[in-house]
């Protein structure tokens, strides 16, 4: 079970900010100049930027005060966000898509995230029947929950593909190893995976790379347009009322996004503490190569991917065709980081 992170652990890996420990009672954050900001899993290998932002000192200045916290699995992200026990949360952009859906306005005020992060790959026995997106029809792909990513994803391909979303059986995700067996019993035909998750099946020798969705390039060529993930945040009654913590926190991953794009694997790795990456630096160095590429952009929400993404959502689930997807990102307070000069 997720929790916050104890003080002593948190107080290794973050260097400058203020912490919340476990045992301490959460407070509403109404003060404009301390903001909390909820990470969906800190440790995870999607999250690292913000694990440069506060190791650089992004995320300090202008006498605000920054607490991370790490996602809890007692209580709903959407209700603290909306119950002011957080300003704003670092997660993938379609959650901003569900939830206006639910009657709750979120919007993303910085991009970090432009592709999937991850790779979809083909069961080795059945590589050679499956070339191109069409030949999905009629496929059975692992992927995670009705709402998931990992599904929005499995449905985008087979609508890239000319299929319908009805024409491949969607497989429940469990663990790796359970996986493999799926894979190498010929239970199923695909799985995507995030990283690392790929390069674990394909070193058991169950599954081949069907299509590479970790970089811009490959992102294009199999979607089309770029895929918005990793964001961060708040509800646009907060960025209303207090759009000084939207800015603040724009510029400060506008920042991170340049430092990150112009830095080398290991310069970033080198300032990524051992709490986060593990004893084995070679192989989260290996995965953060992988990674990187992710997050090659500037900030911004691409709208055309927004849209598409949006589009794909509502072709699964007839709720989410209301949503006014213009309404569930903003790209000014990005663009007054990056006008401004202080994101440099």
């Amino acid at each position: 079970m997720r929790h916050l992170m104890l003080v002593a652990a948190l107080s290794l890996l973050l260097s400058g900010s203020d912490v919340l420990a476990q045992s301490q009672p959460m407070e509403p954050a109404a003060a404009p100049n301390r903001i909390i900001l909820l990470v969906d899993e800190i440790k995870a290998i999607r999250n690292f930027p913000v694990v440069v932002a506060e190791r650089m000192g992004y995320l300090k200045g202008d006498g605000v005060v920054v607490t991370v916290m790490n996602i809890r699995d007692d209580v709903s992200t959407a209700d603290m966000l909306v119950d002011g026990r957080v300003d704003a949360v670092m997660a993938y952009y379609h959650h901003n898509i569900v939830n206006q859906s639910e009657g709750r306005n979120f919007e993303a005020i910085v991009t970090l995230g432009v592709t999937p992060g991850a790779k979809v790959l083909v069961a080795n026995q059945v590589k050679d029947k499956f070339k191109t997106l069409s030949d999905l029809k009629g496929s059975r792909i692992i992927a995670g929950g009705a709402g998931s990513s990992k599904t929005t994803l499995a449905n985008y391909l087979l609508l890239a593909g000319g299929n319908r979303i009805a024409d491949y059986t969607r497989i429940a995700n469990e663990s790796k190893d359970k996986i493999v067996a799926t894979l190498r019993a010929g239970s199923a035909d695909f799985v995507i995976a995030p990283t690392p998750d790929g390069d674990y099946y394909e070193a058991q020798g169950v599954a081949t790379v069907f299509a590479d969705l970790t970089t811009v390039e490959g992102t294009k060529k199999h979607l089309g347009v770029l895929f918005p993930s990793a964001t961060v945040y708040m509800t646009s009654e907060r960025v209303a009322s207090h759009p000084e913590i939207a800015q603040h926190l724009a510029t400060a991953f506008v920042r991170t996004l340049k430092w990150i794009n112009s830095h080398t694997a290991e310069e970033i790795a080198a300032v990524i503490p051992v709490e986060i990456s593990g004893k084995d630096r070679a192989a989260y160095l290996k995965v953060l190569k992988e990674e990187i590429p992710m997050f090659a952009t500037d900030g911004r929400m691409p709208a055309d991917g927004a849209e598409k993404e949006w589009r794909v959502l509502a072709e699964f689930n007839p709720k989410y065709k209301p949503v006014k997807v213009e309404q569930t990102y903003t790209n000014r307070f990005v663009d007054a980081a990056l006008g401004s000069g202080n994101a440099k």
